[in-house]
């Protein structure tokens, strides 16, 4: 069997952009934490960039598979247009009976379960884009996945935390005893993993994008809940991770869906047009998109300020409430519109059934 042809199959669109997806997210996470850890004055100047560079832009990026066209416009009307009144009027509910500690609260383990989901599903479409079915069960693959981050937030929860990016949160206490139990079982599916990855290797069924994806899962979630006794810190690392890896692959879903040039008879739009495969139209896409997110935060933060004149926790209440409502939203629709198998999906990015 030519074991070099099977190892190099499986890569969602090739190893320079698979390698940057894959290593240089996973790098600059891991480099952005070490740096905080070095100089914790820093923490401030790493999270603003995150956010405005990363965080608010993977936000927005959500919308050109949501509202891309007309088409998808008019496919996902529900979600553009009533979802988010009925997410703010849950957050709005939530202030109003518990307070704001109740919405930091439901952030910290939903961006949890998100960051994990977003991961997971990326890796499905890795395991079909493999050209060889791995030996290794399904619930094996599940319980690599899960597992690291389960233990990493059951960790978060026992030691005691009662703020979270500086604002009140309440976990419950779970004994350190369950924690342990939690990475016995971490210990013993990764090796596992290994094992049937090994078998693989030999046997050249082995996937090697899909092996360096579900590798770099389980090293960031370790580092970003586990490794880093900071939880605002931790948060940071797998926060970085998940904004730009989420960015790069609705990239690439948009160059494969709108890659043949768009002809003269066919409607142009300009998702369509940012999203072929050319130097400048590249720069251009994210300067775009960059420049959406810009406009539309910078806008909501300026109709803040005027409408607290003043009132600083007036301020603090409507940033919580409408970016969080955002957030959720996000987590909403994104857990909808990515199903790896939905047929448009298997088609666009060329998976197998």
């Amino acid at each position: 069997m030519d074991t070099t042809k099977t190892f190099e199959a499986g890569w969602l669109d090739g190893p320079a952009y698979d390698s940057v997806l894959i290593f240089g997210v996973a790098a600059i996470a891991l480099i952005s934490g070490g740096i905080v850890i070095y100089n914790p004055d820093l923490f401030y100047p790493v999270l603003l960039v995150d956010i405005w560079l990363l965080g608010y832009h993977h936000v927005i990026a959500t919308f050109t598979k949501l509202a891309g066209t007309k088409e998808d416009r008019k496919e996902n009307s529900f979600l553009i247009y009533w979802l988010p009144l009925l997410v703010l009027s849950g957050v709005i509910g939530l202030y109003q009976v518990l307070g704001i500690w109740s919405i930091v609260t439901v952030y910290f383990f939903w961006q949890w379960f998100h960051y994990t989901r977003q991961s997971y599903g990326i890796g499905r479409f890795y395991r079909r884009k493999a050209l060889l079915k791995t030996n290794e069960p399904e619930w094996l693959t599940h319980l690599a996945v899960w597992s690291i981050p389960v233990w990493g937030i059951l960790h978060r929860s026992s030691q005691g935390w009662e703020e979270f990016l500086f604002l009140p949160l309440y976990i419950p206490l779970v004994p350190e005893r369950v924690v342990f139990l939690a990475s016995l079982v971490v210990i013993g599916s990764v090796v596992l993993w290994l094992y049937y990855r090994v078998r693989d290797y030999m046997t050249g069924n082995l996937s090697l994008p899909e092996t360096y994806f579900t590798a770099s899962h389980m090293v960031i979630f370790y580092v970003g809940y586990v490794a880093i006794s900071e939880i605002n810190v931790g948060w940071l690392v797998a926060n970085i991770w998940h904004n730009a890896q989420y960015i790069l692959f609705v990239w690439l879903y948009n160059t494969k869906r709108f890659g043949v040039p768009v002809g003269h008879k066919e409607p142009v739009t300009i998702l369509a047009w940012l999203s072929q495969r050319k130097p400048i139209r590249i720069l251009l896409y994210f300067c775009f998109t960059l420049a959406c997110t810009t406009i539309f935060y910078q806008s909501l933060s300026e109709s803040f300020q005027w409408l607290a004149a003043g009132n600083a926790v007036l301020l603090s209440t409507l940033y919580i409430v409408s970016y969080q409502t955002i957030n959720f939203h996000h987590y909403v629709v994104d857990g909808l519109i990515w199903k790896v198998r939905k047929k448009q999906h298997r088609q666009v990015m060329q998976l197998r059934n």
